[in-house]
């Protein structure tokens, strides 16, 4: 069965690590609560120098105010994207925010793995960067 993903891209450069996906201090709310869980989102990528998402003012919007739902569905990124720590909470945060599907030119194998055995989305690699 073949899936479609539609949606608005959100461009990011090499080296995104889950401290940047999901900072530290927001690993403090519960997964299993719903209210809580929302937070995941709304912090979703928070962590990302202005720069790295192509933005001069410092400022990255992967969510808009207090809302935890993203306007963004997919996400582009370069090579190493997710290295650093083991935390499924990256991609969990991701998937709360709406991210459907990464696609990037090469992965973090644990953060590979986390998405793929959590079932959060779906991580494309691409040979070439856009």
């Amino acid at each position: 069965m073949k899936k479609i993903i539609e949606g608005l891209a959100y461009v990011l450069g090499n080296d995104v690590d889950t401290d940047q996906i999901i900072p530290a201090e927001h690993l403090v709310y519960s997964l299993s609560d719903p209210e809580e869980k929302k937070n995941y989102g709304k912090f979703a990528l928070t962590g990302v120098p202005g720069e790295q998402a192509g933005l001069p003012d410092g400022n990255v919007s992967f969510t808009e105010g207090d809302n935890f739902e993203s306007k963004y569905s997919i996400i582009i990124g370069g090579k190493n994207f997710g290295c650093g720590s083991s935390r499924e909470h990256a991609p969990a945060c991701m998937e709360i925010a709406g991210v459907q599907a990464v696609i990037a030119q090469s992965y973090a194998r644990i953060f590979y793995r986390n998405s793929v055995d959590g079932g959060f989305f779906i991580p494309f690699e691409c040979e070439t960067r856009w």
